[in-house]
């Protein structure tokens, strides 16, 4: 081990804190005061779930109160039905997830600073700063046992919290996939089969495997229709764009003459007086710089025209084209869809056909269908190796910003730098504590959007799927390159003159500098606890455009209906790599520098508190519902942090020669690794399956329980070969009696061939679950007390401890109201719910102000001769002569949910 003299006379690590934590503080502080001050008068800012009349019933809270911290009391007393309802399970599971990593990291404290405080402290290294209490203080090889111990305790917990919150999850999605709402889904009810042999493109072929399919759909090659649908919406945006411009522009020309008594042009209802004779009329090229020049208003409403016609006639023929070795298949109810998905791997005649169900029309990558299984391993291939060369070769610059954080210590031997000891030591916190904070975050900025275009050129045949490949590859990037290269050369940059001084302690020296690299991640924690969630709550960039940018960039009805109107969804597969991040910091340092567990547990405490108010009144549930999948993907990517922290504790029990050390920390590897291996085996084949037995309970059949003992492990290999013994014969059990709309929202209840007329627009009844489905309003089922009684008497602590004591029906209870609800689709939707988009797009509606003037009414009717249809209804000016809209754009229809 180093001696005393090792330590470094100008130790930074209070200060780099200190200058960290002032100016956070303060800005944490601010922000946080602003938010309080003006959450209530900015309402479509700070709570629009509740302000903007299109967000649909059941996803709108109750308002929330006035008080400085009312909102979080009264946030911290709703029951977690309240939470699943208002934020979707994706929502609910991110909660779950940072507060669980507080709760974990709480209990890390206890168990770590009051003996490894005291072994470090009294380590006899002659340390200063918050090395004093870290793992470098630490000069006889045997006080290391206390570490090793200790590391068995609370590397055991973070096993103990991943096993026992996967299961959890794995019952939960059980639970949710058996409720009414999601049971009577589409695309529960749905399954895509993708690299299909030739002889299943025959409907007849494929029935025989699965006969109780009620609808399917064959993916065709529709590249040339695709490429005409994206030109026309293209083309229909640039075209509104412009028209809106010149009539708001002649409008307020106008009005500008009339004030100054000018002349005014003459006729006013000729577009062409406004813009100079013509000259100023709006252009753009056909292809960037080098296109030809047209003019936007004349050719848009030619070759929309053109294109309305010739997709119109390509929408019509759409099944003559080219089939794809992909298709869809729709059962009756999702116990049949089950059988079958899970019946898919013991046919061999459908051995490498790829499988995938709980997907809507949206979620679907409809270029990557046509995928053979050959040119999908190339791509997939090519984008893997893109990326790793890009983490690779990403390091450089990163490794500059982990050199700055100990940039003092250089100067040694880079004399330029020399001048930087002569800074007062707050501008010396500054440049090692902040600047490498800040050039990291912007090096991150543009990472994931990369990351989700090599998903879709890599093969990924839905949405989930691009998000569950970003989130893994986003999480690796940022592990190694915010992490791993940031610590590396933080430590060397900081034993660099010494090693070049005497080389044989190069190992000694990292051994006891590595530690020391955790200052700079108590700077991290500083800013991103006190100034992260504070900068949440205040959205400083929404704030700025409803009042001001937002008012000059939004020139049209459109974009003004849609900024009060669309409301912001998380993206998991980013959000997710941030906190794992997070995580695996101070998973990797709990033990070599633990006071850094105590600063993440703040962090991650106050995220929860932000996130909790964000997910509940600012953001709508994602569209593309993945049933909560992130969470299990981010609690086994735990693991890394896991790893790092052993291999981390064995490398400098190896440089300073500690082999029982060495031997004692393998054990918790083992350990480790082994568990890591069970979970993956026993759970992930899991996750998108809903046993047999489950939707039958839950249907309410007592001769059935949910095989809580394996969460259906042992069932699905039975279920699937029985399917192919008969078990594809068995007939089809119908759904109670529904509530249905058709397209224009009228609602039917539904018994046999009898209907009669219930309710309308103004029905108090919830209506759907938070997925991008197209769903209608339901009423309470009787199945919602089919199930079994709760277990009574049991603990939350005794739940925690054994969580299969978390039975089926206890999580039951927790199911909002609103999923206890059937549904049932418009059979015009379903003829063509899982075609290709560019089969179902419709003409483009434009959207423009009316005027006095009579602009607006010549355009339309000019559109209209060429085929286009132009609107001016619900827009028009205001007395300030601005763009205003009074109503939803044409042909708007209320979000339909599928």
């Amino acid at each position: 081990m180093s001696s005393p003299s090792d330590s470094s006379p100008s130790d930074t690590s209070v200060s780099q804190w200190i200058v960290t934590l002032i100016p956070t503080l303060i800005i944490g502080a601010v922000y946080l005061i602003a938010f309080i001050a003006v959450r209530k008068f900015q309402k479509r800012v700070y709570q629009p779930r509740v302000e903007v009349e299109t967000v649909p019933k059941d996803l709108k809270p109750d308002d929330s109160p006035k008080g400085a911290f009312a909102w979080l009391t009264h946030l911290l007393k709703k029951p977690a039905s309240f939470i699943i309802q208002e934020t979707g399970a994706d929502g609910y599971f991110f909660l779950r997830f940072l507060f669980r990593l507080f709760a974990v990291l709480a209990l890390g404290i206890l168990v770590t600073w009051p003996i490894l405080f005291a072994v470090n402290a009294t380590g006899g290294n002659g340390q200063v700063g918050f090395n004093l209490i870290s793992y470098s203080n630490v000069n006889n090889k045997w006080r290391f046992l206390a570490h090793i111990f200790v590391s068995w305790i609370f590397f055991g917990s973070i096993i103990f919290l991943i096993y026992r919150e996967i299961v959890y999850y794995t019952t939960f999605r059980h639970v949710l996939q058996t409720t009414p709402l999601y049971d009577s889904l589409l695309s529960s009810r749905t399954l895509l089969l993708t690299e299909i042999p030739k002889n299943l493109y025959d409907e007849e072929e494929l029935r025989k495997l699965f006969p109780p399919a009620r609808n399917i759909w064959y993916g065709r090659d529709y590249k040339d229709l695709q490429k005409d649908v994206k030109e026309r919406t293209k083309l229909a945006g640039k075209y509104e764009g412009a028209l809106n411009k010149v009539i708001a522009k002649s409008v307020k020309l106008r009005n500008k003459l009339q004030k100054k008594n000018k002349p005014l042009p003459e006729p006013a209802n000729e577009l062409n007086k406004y813009l100079k004779d013509g000259k100023k009329r709006p252009t753009h090229r056909l292809k960037f710089l080098i296109g030809k020049k047209v003019d936007t208003l004349d050719y848009g409403v030619e070759r929309l025209g053109e294109l309305n016609e010739k997709i119109a006639k390509a929408q019509e023929e759409h099944k003559t084209n080219e089939q794809v070795p992909a298709v869809f298949l729709e059962f009756p109810t999702q116990l049949e869809l089950q059988k079958a998905y899970q019946a898919v791997p013991y046919n061999p005649e459908l051995k490498g056909v790829k499988r995938f169900t709980g997907l809507s029309p949206d979620d679907v990558i409809w270029e990557n269908l046509s995928l053979t299984a050959g040119k999908r391993r190339v791509k997939k291939i090519i984008a893997s190796t893109i990326l790793t060369l890009m983490i690779v070769f990403w390091c450089i610059p990163v490794a500059v910003v982990g050199a700055i954080s100990n940039i003092n210590l250089l100067t040694d031997k880079v004399h330029f730098l020399r001048f930087i000891l002569k800074l007062p030591s707050f501008l010396m916190g500054l440049i090692t504590g902040l600047l490498p904070v800040v050039a990291l975050a912007v090096l991150m900025m543009f990472v994931p959007i990369f990351i989700k275009k090599m998903g879709s050129i890599s093969g990924c045949i839905t949405v989930q799927q691009i998000e569950g490949y970003c989130q893994s590859w986003f999480y690796a990037f940022i592990v190694v390159n915010s992490f791993i290269v940031i610590t590396l050369t933080s430590a060397a940059a900081s034993s660099v003159t010494s090693i070049i001084k005497d080389p044989p302690s190069a190992l000694s020296l990292l051994a006891s500098r590595l530690p020391k690299a955790s200052n700079f991640y108590v700077s991290y924690f500083c800013l991103a606890g006190l100034a992260g969630p504070s900068s949440m709550l205040l959205q400083v960039v929404a704030l700025i455009l409803a009042q001001f940018l937002g008012k000059i960039l939004d020139s049209t009805p459109r974009a003004k209906w849609n900024r009060w109107n669309n409301l912001g969804s998380p993206a998991w597969s980013t959000t997710y790599p941030s906190y794992e991040l997070y995580a695996v910091i101070a998973l990797s340092y709990a033990i070599i520098a633990p006071v850094i567990i105590g600063f993440a547990s703040v962090t991650f405490l106050l995220f929860y508190f932000a996130f909790l108010y964000v997910l509940v009144y600012v953001n709508a549930p994602n569209k593309n519902d993945a049933r909560g999948r992130n969470y299990p993907r981010a609690l086994l990517e735990l693991y890394t942090g896991l790893y790092l922290a052993e291999v981390c504790l064995i490398c400098m029990f190896v440089f300073g020669k500690n082999w029982v050390a060495v031997a004692l920390e393998a054990v918790i590897g083992a350990v480790t690794l082994v568990s890591h291996l069970y979970i993956k085996y026993t759970f992930l084949p899991l996750f998108d399956i809903v046993p047999i037995s489950a939707i039958k309970y839950a249907s309410g059949d007592t001769t059935y329980t949910y095989p809580i003992h394996d969460q259906g492990r042992k069932e699905i290999k039975t279920e699937g070969i029985n399917y192919w013994d008969g078990g594809n014969e068995l007939g089809v059990e119908e759904l109670p009696p529904t509530i249905k709309t058709d397209r224009q929202g009228s609602e039917t209840t539904a018994t046999g061939a009898e209907s009669s007329k219930v309710g309308g627009a103004e029905s108090d009844v919830s209506e759907k679950p938070h997925s991008d489905e197209e769903v209608v309003e339901g009423h309470k089922s009787a199945a919602a007390a089919v199930v079994g009684a709760p277990a009574k008497g049991v603990s939350w602590l005794t739940r925690f401890f054994h969580p299969k004591k978390e039975t089926f029906d206890l999580i039951r209870t927790d199911m909002p109201n609103a999923y206890y609800n059937y549904i049932e689709y418009n059979p015009e939707f379903l003829k063509t719910a899982y075609d290709d988009p560019a089969v179902t797009d419709d003409e483009p509606h434009i959207w423009v102000p009316k005027d006095d003037l009579g602009l607006s009414t010549i355009e339309k009717n000019k559109a209209l001769e060429n085929g286009v249809d132009v609107s001016d209804e619900n827009a028009g000016f205001d007395e300030k002569h601005s763009v205003e809209y009074t109503g939803p754009p044409p042909s708007y229809e209320e979000a339909l949910r599928v």
